[in-house]
């Protein structure tokens, strides 16, 4: 009966760790990573390893988007991270964080 009960406390542990992952808008919202003046989000203060995962993903995409631009028009790839990183800041909500060109962080 004992081995019975920690099984299924495992069980939904198991189950509800997918739940507790929190998304870019999310992490977003929360103050927790913003736009990065390079094209790519960072985390703005205290880190995590959830969030360091949710970072490395998504810059990870980022990066292989902004090759794929820069190879389709022949151009550094570096251009189109700076060029992006003036869209996205263009486009954040209120109270959301991006850095600025001395790389201080700033809320929209």
């Amino acid at each position: 009966m004992n081995m019975l009960k920690k099984t299924l406390l495992l069980l939904g542990i198991l189950i509800t760790l997918p739940a507790l992952a929190i998304s870019l808008d999310e992490a977003k919202d929360q103050g927790l990573i913003g736009e990065a003046n390079s094209g790519y989000i960072a985390i703005v203060e205290t880190s995590s390893p959830e969030l360091v995962k949710l970072v490395k993903q998504v810059n990870t995409k980022r990066k292989s988007a902004y090759a794929q631009i820069a190879k389709r028009n022949n151009i550094d790839i570096a251009q189109v991270a700076a060029r992006a990183a003036e869209k996205l800041e263009q486009r954040l909500s209120p109270g959301e964080f991006y850095q600025d060109n001395l790389g201080r962080w700033v809320q929209k």
